[in-house]
């Protein structure tokens, strides 16, 4: 029986990073993964999404190419050209490396096959069982199916499906109104599709600012989609419509119900932790299905098992995925445990225009007891957007009343997602807000909606001439 100082088992962002990091330290490591290294948002997510997402919106440009003073002889978009751009992108970044990974380089041993335990230590791969002195989880998420009656017999898409469509959809329901589902739908319905999203609770992006995603859905609503809140799919049934398969989900809200045809349902209602076939009880680890719990060390229940990445079920995000690989990399093999600091913790939605935020937002400030005041300035009254042709956007600081030290950030606005740096290394490093408003932006520029928001504070030096909050 081989045995190794860490037993990686999952191949994404988490598992990579943890199993380079150990190997690295000097430790011996084994990697096992069945499908490609990269993980789901290499090849089913972050990468493959935004590629489609940038396609439809080199569209949508062309389309208003006459608001710039441009007549263009395009007369339409070939959704299957778009996806083979998608798939040229996707491979692109993959590049020409060695499939390990690079970890035979490192001297850590990769296995491409599935794994499960068979013993708090013994992990089988293959016909193989080998033995970790420390065990990483990172085996990541599986999207979580409603219990719809009819879904599963009628049929569905989720993302993995969605990002290797070869075919537009004609009408396109999309159950959830999180990043993903928003993504989707304004990718399909900048195509052509006509697009319909049921969302069960009172606000897209539920885990938005109320006010940012009220923004976001007057501007997806003025693209053409139709966003159902505080309404739930009730039932699916198959029917046929001139001659091809149609879809048709009955919707309650309230009171009312209504029926809705469509050609495809996509699934975008969260994520399930992947266990399946794990065989995790014979290791004793506690987990439900939407997590393997774990301490703040990302220790599990078990003390020489850890877990990192989506499969924790806190911040889906390829960048805390590869930092809390590192982290359980390091606590696995030292006497001095860092917690992992989930305080300053970007997230980014690549709808367009984008959603970025970090850290509390006004209502969760208020839930906390504590006292705080709100910083705004809006897209529409900044000269970059102007000139951009995009003015739609809003900048919003919480910030606390007594230090002014920002708790949260959150914008809507072109590059929302590069924009939102600026505010995480402020806060990590207990900048106040005026640091902002004392730091000279280059102008024309987007970041400049974050320092007129800044200006607004009270107790700062220093004022841009116009810089005034809406």
């Amino acid at each position: 029986m081989q045995k190794f100082d860490l037993v990686v088992i999952g191949g994404g962002s988490a598992g990579l990073k943890a199993a380079r990091t150990a190997a690295r330290m000097g430790r011996t490591v084994a990697l096992a993964e069945e499908r490609e290294l990269g993980g789901e948002c290499f090849w089913a997510g972050c990468v493959p999404t935004k590629a489609m997402v940038r396609a439809a919106q080199v569209w949508h440009l062309v389309r208003r190419a006459h608001e710039f003073g441009m007549q263009v002889d395009i007369c339409r978009a070939e959704f299957a050209d778009a996806m083979a751009y998608k798939a040229r992108a996707v491979r692109r970044v993959a590049g020409d490396g060695p499939e390990d990974g690079g970890l035979s380089k490192l001297g850590a041993s990769y296995f491409p096959a599935r794994a499960r335990f068979e013993g708090p230590h013994e992990v089988r791969i293959g016909q193989e069982v080998i033995r970790g002195q420390q065990i990483l989880l990172a085996t990541g998420t599986v999207p979580a199916v409603p219990p719809i009656p009819g879904l599963v017999e009628t049929g569905f898409i989720t993302n993995r499906e969605a990002v290797s469509l070869e075919t537009l959809p004609r009408r396109l329901v999309v159950l959830g109104a999180g990043p993903i589902g928003l993504e989707f739908a304004q990718v399909f319905r900048r195509f052509g599709a006509e697009v319909t999203v049921i969302e069960q609770g009172a606000q897209i992006l539920p885990r938005e600012d109320e006010e940012i995603a009220a923004l976001v859905a007057l501007f997806l609503r003025e693209e053409g989609i139709r966003i159902l809140t505080n309404a739930t799919a009730a039932s699916v049934s198959a029917i046929q419509s001139d001659g091809s398969k149609t879809r048709r989900v009955r919707v309650r809200q309230g009171n009312a119900t209504q029926d809705i045809e469509c050609e495809e349902i996509l699934v975008a209602t969260g994520r399930n932790a992947a266990l399946e076939g794990l065989q995790i009880e014979a290791a004793g680890v506690a987990f439900n299905a939407k997590r393997v719990e774990i301490d703040p060390y990302l220790r599990t229940s078990v003390p020489h098992i850890w877990a990192a990445g989506d499969v924790t079920g806190g911040y889906l995000f390829t960048h805390v995925a590869s930092y809390e690989g590192k982290l359980a990399a390091l606590n696995a093999f030292t006497d001095k445990l860092e917690p992992f600091d989930d305080r300053v913790v970007p997230r980014a939605t690549f709808v367009d225009p984008e959603v970025a935020s970090i850290g509390l937002t006004e209502r969760q400030a208020h839930e906390q007891g504590l006292r705080v005041r709100t910083h705004a300035f809006s897209f529409a009254d900044l000269d970059r957007a102007i000139l951009h042709g995009d003015a739609r956007g809003l900048v919003k600081l919480v910030v606390d009343e007594r230090d002014g030290q920002i708790l949260g950030a959150h914008l809507t606005g072109p590059d929302a997602s590069s924009v939102i740096a600026e505010l995480a290394i402020c806060m990590k490093s207990h900048l106040p807000v005026s640091a902002i408003a004392d730091t000279m932006h280059a102008y024309p520029s987007f970041p400049e909606a974050v320092e007129a928001a800044a200006l607004s504070a009270p107790n700062y030096r220093g004022q841009v001439e116009g810089a005034t909050s809406p």
